[in-house]
């Protein structure tokens, strides 16, 4: 079974808090919630109380366009190819990736490093010259197919979206060894990749999707029924799925022509 393996990029807690800032100037919307937690000290009930910021990374609604640059290629084919991918998303969404000569919101590279991506306004605070995205190995002879698998998902984190297959009812279906044994085997992953990669649900306060999960979402892996509790594999997404779409129509909606 072919999937969509990305590692999710995480910044530096200076620089996150940074992004954060930035994110809440930019789409106050962003703070989805302020919970009140309660911190136990060991052995006892209650404790001091605090204050949980709950963030998402949506681009404000009046943003237009996301500045591209390629780092690490000079073919133009190839980066209109990775655009026009990139830009399948546009029929949805108010948004378009645009390349620039300059110093892009989004830097490409391809290098032998896995998939990968920085998640929505995160990409703004990676240093400049540095990538928000890896695209491994990609070139003009690398499948259609593979681009509609791999480059719209990575778009769909540029976007803001995050793995559809950690939601808390996906999460639950699959066995914990299982899993960790199979991603071991096909992937090369330690026990603690597997379970940040596919065995922690979002907290579902931070889940902006639908309400029901979307296993067709291109933001969701494939997992093999040999990994999950009741037998059934959770197909994933080889495209942009309807939901996809309906989705990022509601987070960034056209303007309404006249």
């Amino acid at each position: 079974m072919k999937t969509v393996v990305c590692r999710l990029m995480t910044l530096d807690p200076e620089r996150a808090k940074l992004a954060l800032r930035r994110s809440l100037e930019l789409n106050p919307a962003n703070a989805e919630t302020i919970e009140t937690v309660t911190r136990t000290p060991v052995g006892r009930r209650g404790g001091p109380r605090r204050l949980t910021v709950v963030t998402a990374n949506r681009w404000p609604v009046w943003q237009k366009r996301l500045t591209v640059q390629f780092l690490d290629t000079n073919s133009r084919a190839l980066r209109r190819r990775i655009l026009a991918h990139m830009n399948a998303w546009s029929p949805s969404v108010n948004i378009r990736f645009v390349e620039t000569r300059g110093t892009g919101q989004v830097r490409i590279t391809r290098i032998n490093d896995g998939h990968w991506s920085y998640v929505g306004t995160e990409i703004l605070g990676v240093d400049a010259g540095q990538p928000t995205m890896n695209l491994d190995g990609f070139t003009m002879e690398s499948p259609e197919e593979e681009y509609c698998r791999v480059v719209r998902h990575e778009a769909g984190h540029t976007l803001g979206f995050d793995h559809e297959h950690l939601r808390e009812d996906m999460v639950g279906r699959i066995d914990v060894k299982k899993a960790i044994a199979w991603y071991d085997r096909t992937q090369g992953w330690t026990a603690a990749e597997t379970t940040a990669q596919v065995l922690t649900p979002l907290s579902k306060r931070s889940v902006m999707g639908t309400r029901e999960a979307d296993p067709l979402s291109i933001m969701c892996y494939q997992v093999p029924a040999e990994i999950t509790t009741d037998g059934v594999a959770i197909p994933g997404g080889l495209d942009i799925s309807k939901r996809d779409r309906s989705y990022a129509r509601r987070i960034y909606p056209k303007p309404v022509k006249p």
